[in-house]
């Protein structure tokens, strides 16, 4: 493999477009995402509880998913910073806008069609709606 024609394919996208899509790279990962994007803010124990997962696992997706630049790790003030109760997990605005232009890519508007992409609360909740 030519190394200097895969950089150079490579350097014609931004590598933080390329690592938030390499970080979806399961369907755990994937729920996660959606669940953050389409719900709103989430604390790690909402998010272990709705998905009964191991907390080992959920704290590499989360990781990884805030490592691609999709979801964030949040605190509401700086006091609560190591309280892991207090910390919430939350939708980024590329993790928002990727997932509203995938759905833009993969179903595009159709005539008779009507599709509504819709962001709401603190600019968190998206929500497709059809008919």
């Amino acid at each position: 493999m030519d190394e200097d024609i895969v950089r150079h394919y490579l350097d014609r996208v931004p590598v933080e477009i390329r690592e938030a899509v390499m970080e979806l790279d399961t369907p755990f990962k994937w729920a996660i995402f959606i669940a953050l994007t389409t719900s709103g803010d989430k604390y790690f124990n909402q998010l272990k509880n709705e998905f009964s997962a191991n907390p080992k696992t959920l704290t590499d997706a989360l990781k990884a998913l805030t490592a691609g630049g999709l979801i964030d790790r949040k605190v509401r003030q700086l006091t609560d910073l190591g309280d892991t109760n207090k910390v919430y997990y939350t939708s980024t605005s590329l993790g928002e806008k990727l997932l509203v232009n995938l759905y833009e890519v993969v179903l595009p508007h159709t005539a008779g069609e009507r599709k509504r992409v819709a962001v709401k609360g603190r600019r968190k909740v998206v929500r497709v709606q059809e008919g």
